[in-house]
């Protein structure tokens, strides 16, 4: 388990070329990934994306990488061009009648004039020093997101640890409250047969308060959310794949479990437990937002 935010940087200088890469990843439902990079170096983003899923499998990464290159160009004089634009120059000089020489400034400033032999995409040199540095600023991002991950699986497991407790406290009034809600319907049904007089009223009142009475009964959900609660568990232990989506799926089932549990038996005595549970999935579940 990982989490989604991280951070990792790495800086490189070597043979004249300084690389800095800066990465930032904060949660997200799929792998959004967002360069900053030089225009010339367009040819490192298809082994960025190809690399970077192997450390990072789900979230929004910003990654910025600058670029210094210091090493003597390699520059070529192209004679073909550099004639060419004189001779134009000639031409419109003829033209509109005028005495004008070129100066070699202008013509040397002339695109493709001066060619460079250094094709970046093609530079082994280069090329090592960019996949090197970004390795090690993954690297670093990876040790962030696993570093925070031990934190998050601490607080996850200290809430699953505290909704057990509640929730046996819960069960232990579940006897006691639908003896008194029996007993109080029973009262009630006496008093009206005791009023209305009607054939066989009293056993269809009793069939009804037995129906009733079930209602209430949650036991069902007081196991189902303990059997949430050892599921969330073995996911938590387990240590490969993304596990978020799983969290969070139980984390809903849970919250399901525990408002049923609310609406049926929310009494004096359990209130305080209810509400416990239902604080410590909440927090469960903005949690694993976060968790990949």
């Amino acid at each position: 388990m990982k989490s989604m935010t991280g951070y990792g940087k790495s800086h490189i200088t070597r043979d004249n070329i300084e690389c800095d890469i800066e990465i930032k990843s904060i949660n997200g439902r799929y792998l959004d990934l967002k360069l900053y990079m030089p225009r010339e170096l367009s040819f490192f983003e298809y082994p960025i994306r190809k690399i970077l899923p192997e450390y990072i499998s789900r979230g929004t990464v910003e990654l910025r990488l600058n670029l210094s290159d210091l090493r003597e160009p390699q520059l070529a004089l192209n004679t073909q061009k550099l004639k060419k634009y004189h001779d134009i120059f000639a031409q419109a000089s003829e033209a509109l009648n005028l005495s004008v020489e070129v100066s070699l400034e202008f013509l040397l400033a002339e695109p493709g004039v001066i060619e460079t032999k250094n094709q970046l995409a093609e530079d082994k040199l280069l090329q090592s020093i960019l996949r090197e540095c970004l390795i090690l600023a993954l690297g670093e991002a990876k040790a962030c997101m696993e570093s925070e991950a031990q934190d998050i699986t601490r607080i996850l497991k200290e809430s699953m640890t505290a909704i057990s407790p509640a929730l046996d406290a819960i069960t232990a009034y579940i006897a006691p409250f639908r003896e008194e809600l029996y007993d109080s319907m029973q009262k009630r049904i006496a008093d009206l047969v005791g009023t209305y007089k009607l054939e066989n009223m009293e056993q269809r009142l009793l069939q009804e308060l037995a129906m009733y009475v079930d209602k209430y009964d949650i036991q069902e959900e007081v196991s189902r959310l303990k059997s949430h609660i050892n599921t969330f568990l073995q996911c938590l232990d387990n240590r490969e794949g993304d596990i978020g989506k799983t969290l969070n799926f139980i984390t809903q089932e849970m919250q399901r479990e525990a408002n049923t549990l609310g609406s049926k038996f929310s009494t004096p005595n359990t209130f305080k437990y209810i509400l416990i549970i239902k604080e410590e999935i909440e927090k469960c579940r903005e949690i694993v937002q976060n968790v990949a």
